[in-house]
């Protein structure tokens, strides 16, 4: 589990870095930019960081030990993880700008988050909670892409459902509506279909 350090003037350099480079996109804010947001000084920067390129590293991992940890809550099922870490805006403009981007940032995080939600499905199957013969790290990704694109499409869900899906009661309601829908209960005729076309031809049933 990641756990984000106290407030100090570190961390408030970081949470600013955060700010603006979801807003603006990395290679778009200076450190001068972070320095008059936090009322800090550049100096004081490097200091903690070394360099821009660290403090860069620096909210890179802050951002995805959240998103870690929203991921988690949400395979054991604990809203108000998911509701703290992704409901917040700041967070979800800094995944979406790092995710969408080219270049090694967006991939290495990308490789990260699939690792850690490969590793919870492993968690989940020897839990007894994932089907014997699924496949692991296809099952990963199509989770893992299904809880991004919550967190991306947000504000187009709300627009349509009238409610934001990571409030506690869009978060309540979403999380009922998918588990319907994974188990073959909400479209069944669909799951039926899916469970046909994926049998051998031989196996398929004639009319």
């Amino acid at each position: 589990m990641y756990s984000p350090e106290d407030r100090t003037a570190k961390a408030i350099i970081r949470d600013t870095a955060v700010e603006l480079f979801g807003e603006h996109g990395v290679d778009a804010v200076p450190l001068r930019a972070v320095a008059q947001r936090c009322e800090l000084s550049q100096p004081l920067i490097i200091k903690h960081y070394g360099s821009r390129e660290g403090l860069v590293r620096a909210a890179d991992e802050h951002v995805l030990g959240l998103l870690g940890n929203a991921l988690e809550a949400a395979a054991n099922a604990k809203g108000s993880g998911v509701v703290s870490a992704l409901g917040d805006p700041v967070v979800t403009r800094y995944v979406l700008r790092l995710l969408t981007s080219s270049g090694e940032r967006a991939s290495a995080a990308y490789a990260r988050l699939h690792d850690f939600s490969r590793a919870t499905v492993r968690r989940l199957h020897e839990e007894g909670h994932v089907a014997a013969d699924a496949d692991i790290d296809e099952l990963a990704t199509v989770l893992l892409a299904h809880d991004l694109s919550v967190l991306f499409l947000r504000d187009r869900i709300a627009e349509t459902t009238g409610t934001d899906p990571l409030s506690p009661t869009g978060l309540t309601s979403w999380t009922a509506t998918v588990a319907r829908l994974y188990s073959g209960k909400a479209v069944t005729a669909v799951a039926d279909s899916v469970a046909t076309r994926s049998q051998p031809p031989s196996s398929r049933p004639t009319m």
